[in-house]
């Protein structure tokens, strides 16, 4: 059976059963090339989380300046996964962590959401800070 002759198979001879089988080939065929899907474009802080905003060089360090008027810098860590939060270089950072990309951060008592150049800081019991990325302290 392994040498059927083509002969066999000739278009007077094709039942619709073949001609499905024949189909359904193509069909998985052309499934089998198409396109992958692409990866997302990076996310504002997976960028920031390799490059620097701050005078100091630090790498994922920016710079930005509240509505309250306080500066506040943010490290981008973890390819943007996860952020500390200082008022000023030498202040023990505030630790937050977002579960994916572009999600809201969150820590013990405080959250941050981002929106393009600016983040929204809210704790427990006090007003949202608003603040606006700054080119320098």
């Amino acid at each position: 059976m392994a040498f059927m002759s083509i002969r066999m198979f000739t278009e007077a001879h094709r039942t619709p059963f073949q001609i499905g089988i024949a189909g359904i080939c193509i069909v998985l065929t052309l499934l089998g090339c198409s396109e992958q899907p692409r990866k997302a474009p990076p996310t504002e802080q997976e960028i920031h989380a390799g490059d620097s905003g701050d005078v100091s060089g630090t790498r994922g360090r920016h710079p930005y300046r509240c509505d309250d008027n306080r500066p506040l810098l943010v490290d981008f860590k973890n390819e943007g996964l996860a952020l500390e939060l200082r008022r000023n270089a030498n202040a023990a950072p505030i630790i937050l962590t977002a579960p994916a990309p572009g999600l809201q951060y969150v820590g013990d008592m405080m959250s941050a959401t981002f929106s393009g150049n600016e983040i929204k800081i809210e704790e427990a019991d006090k007003r949202p800070v608003l603040c606006r990325k700054a080119t320098s302290l």
